[in-house]
């Protein structure tokens, strides 16, 4: 799943003013699926429009019957080697609701990894709030409540009572403030703070309340505030939020003068390779093989227990092995040597013979959507160097003559096997302003069709009008000043089968219609700095896949750092309220440190780039859901008006998840609320699904 791996960007960041409540989504009204917790339901009025919620419970969940234990766990109690369930759980533990039954204990789940974090992005276990129904809600996580005040500038979180890590030592607000005030605040440590961490130019305040109860006070509106804390899994994939104090401490350099920095302190911070690191999770690491393998055993004061009140998780633990070649991945699944498996190299290519191969090897083939807003995807660079080659990335219709040549019929049939659905490029699909209601569903289909079409005519037409044409009559259209015009393909030298395979017929599509294409692959160290500095022409080997709000991995949609089409605005708006705003105007704006824009430069202010900033600001603090679901309604109309910016190819192709046949509670892609949305790092999969709830049977 190279894509995914390969998004390796880290947050930018709405939740209802409610008690342990955010936003749900959808005038669709979907009954909700089995897999979100049992809760109380509030409903929640988002004015204009009432908007369904769900509400944390403030209470223990009745059980069927008290709590009950792993006969492995109980056998240890009997010994004497650990304290009573009553004694490991919160007083207000978790409930998680299997999706098809109630399981049973016992079993290990063989896997493999060639990422080391696998199996961690499987578990959900440190996070704050938890997204479910694929990011159209938010419910408990290790906080059984949370508030925000009426202006969205104080949010109270409340850790359940009782929890403990997986040594057995409490939780509390102090392991929140261990790592802001020992690590994200400490000039010595790369902790930095996440988006959540700050508003207004100003960092949060973090105020303990009691040892369960943090207060987090910001200068200015925060209603992303709880959403952002869904993101991720918070356990050194994305940012943390919480590390293990009594632990840490240890090796910290203000708690013990034998440490002088935080090299020794830092590798033990890892929940994927230090086994001795006490964790939130289901599982938690027992052993660890640098490229061999690793071994995950349940933890036995694990918060979260089914609706009968049996302490989850139901499988003893996973077996996984480092397996690099894709090939022997594609092999080891096929031989039925494997119990589930979502990170792997497998592709639409090898889905007919994993297919055929399915009873042979005991698995069953699960797809759940992939919820890519673009497929493979190029985009220009808005503030290229050159003022004539600028003007021409930056005017609408060379860009829709490119998104018009481009045969994505063909790109779906050859690269995705005639899955997804055809696009001009948007956010994903699952993206709330897309779903919450049928005006919603109608702005993404405005989005998805504006230039989708494939029609070779209405691009050359297009072309001629703005003056590229072929003068010299050699085959290829220059310039409108008659100046010869090479069009730059760049991307880094270790681009994947899928960007080459689109990219091969992308080339031919493009030179159909007279324009001279280069291909110009380059070292990947030397690619990011080059394209960061907008030097760079058209970039691929990448895709949009970030929901499920807009605003939360704004990007795509506003320029807020270099990496995508528009690197110096997106350096422009990183500096807006520092010392470095506006600054350095005696030199070029790409001789800068950083390279950007001034506000008040022709090259930035009177663009689409200013526009879209503006209403960008303003959103991000609207407390109002609706009124931010329309502001970014306005932000896609620009894109749509004066863009594309950028341009896909095939969106929501499937992604492919191995179980076996065996293994129970893995839910299909009907009994998720929109399919599936694997592929953003900040709608965890698997972790979602809640793996803490798969079984295996008898």
């Amino acid at each position: 799943m190279s894509t995914r791996i390969n998004r390796r960007e880290f947050l930018f960041g709405s939740a209802m003013t409610a008690v342990g409540v955010a936003l749900s989504a959808c005038a669709r009204q979907a009954a909700p699926q089995p897999t979100q917790p049992p809760a109380t339901k509030a409903a929640v009025q988002a004015s204009p429009t009432p908007i369904p919620t769900l509400a944390a419970t403030a209470t223990p969940v009745p059980t069927a019957a008290p709590a009950k234990e792993a006969p492995a766990l109980a056998e240890l109690v009997k010994q004497g080697k650990l304290p009573p369930l009553s004694d490991r759980l919160p007083k207000n533990p978790l409930v998680l609701a299997p999706v098809n039954e109630i399981g049973t204990y016992g079993g290990r789940i063989r896997t493999f990894y060639h990422w080391q974090g696998f199996w961690a992005e499987c578990q959900y276990g440190h996070s704050a709030v938890r997204w479910i129904n694929d990011g159209m809600e938010i419910a408990p996580g290790i906080c059984d409540t949370w508030s925000a005040n009426a202006d969205n500038t104080e949010w109270t979180f409340h850790i359940r009572e009782g929890l403990k890590w997986s040594d057995g030592e409490p939780c509390t607000v102090d392991d929140v403030l261990y790592w802001w005030e020992d690590l994200v605040l400490n000039p010595d440590h790369p902790d930095n703070p996440p988006d959540f961490g700050s508003a207004g130019g100003k960092l949060v305040e973090f105020i303990k309340v009691d040892d369960y109860t943090l207060k987090l006070k910001y200068v200015e509106p925060t209603p992303l505030t709880a959403k952002r804390l869904a993101m991720w899994v918070n356990a050194n994939i994305g940012p943390r939020w919480i590390a293990p104090k009594h632990y840490l401490k240890q090796f910290h350099p203000k708690y013990n003068p034998e440490y002088k920095d935080f090299e020794v302190h830092d590798q033990k911070m890892s929940v994927m390779e230090n086994p001795e690191y006490p964790t939130l999770n289901p599982w938690m690491l027992t052993k660890y093989e640098a490229s061999v393998s690793q071994t995950w055993d349940r933890n036995p004061y694990y918060y979260a227990v089914d609706t009968e009140g049996n302490q989850l998780p139901y499988i003893d633990g996973i077996d996984a092995i480092y397996i690099q070649d894709a090939e022997v991945q594609k092999l080891t699944i096929m031989q039925g040597s494997t119990d589930f498996v979502h990170f792997h190299g497998c592709t639409l290519a090898d889905l007919s013979t994993l297919l055929e191969n399915q009873d042979k090897g005991g698995y069953d083939v699960v797809l759940w959507d992939s919820g890519s807003g673009t497929g493979m995807m190029y985009f220009w660079n808005y503030d290229h160097p050159d003022d004539k080659r600028r003007a021409l990335y930056r005017n609408p219709k060379f860009k829709q003559a490119m998104s018009h040549a481009l045969d994505r019929p063909t790109i779906q049939r050859v690269v995705y096997y005639n899955t997804g659905i055809l696009t001009t490029g948007t956010m994903s699909p699952k993206a709330i302003e897309f779903n919450f209601n049928a005006e919603a569903q109608a702005m993404y289909e405005k989005a998805r069709s504006a230039y989708v079409d494939y029609d070779p005519a209405k691009a050359k037409a297009l072309l001629d009008e703005i003056g590229v044409k072929d003068v010299d009559g050699d085959g290829w259209r220059e310039f409108p000043d008659g100046s010869k015009l090479a069009v730059s393909i760049d991307l880094p030298a270790d681009a994947g089968n899928e960007c080459m395979s689109v990219l091969q017929i992308a080339e031919k599509n493009w030179k159909d219609i007279g324009l001279n294409i280069v291909i110009n692959q380059m070292p990947p160290a030397e690619f990011g700095p080059l394209w960061r500095g907008g030097k760079l022409e058209i970039h691929t080997n990448w895709e949009v896949g970030d929901g499920p709000d807009h605003l939360l991995y704004p990007s795509w949609m506003v320029p807020n750092e270099p990496e995508r089409w528009a690197p110096l605005c997106g350096n422009r708006l990183m500096l807006v309220g520092t010392p470095q705003e506006d600054t350095e105007l005696d030199k070029s704006p790409w001789d800068r440190t950083p390279p950007r824009w001034a506000s008040t430069e022709p090259g930035y202010k009177d663009g689409p780039v200013a526009k879209l900033t503006e209403i960008y600001l303003k959103a991000m603090i609207e407390v109002d859901e609706i009124k931010r679901h329309h502001m970014v309604w306005d932000m896609i109309n620009i894109h749509i008006n004066d863009g594309p910016f950028f341009i896909g190819t095939v969106a929501n192709y499937p992604r492919i998840i191995f179980k076996s046949k065996k293994l129970g509670n893995v839910p299909k892609k009907e009994q998720l609320r929109l399919g599936g949305f694997v592929n953003p790092w900040i709608i965890p999969y698997p972790a979602v699904t809640n793996p803490e709830t798969y079984y295996f049977k008898a």
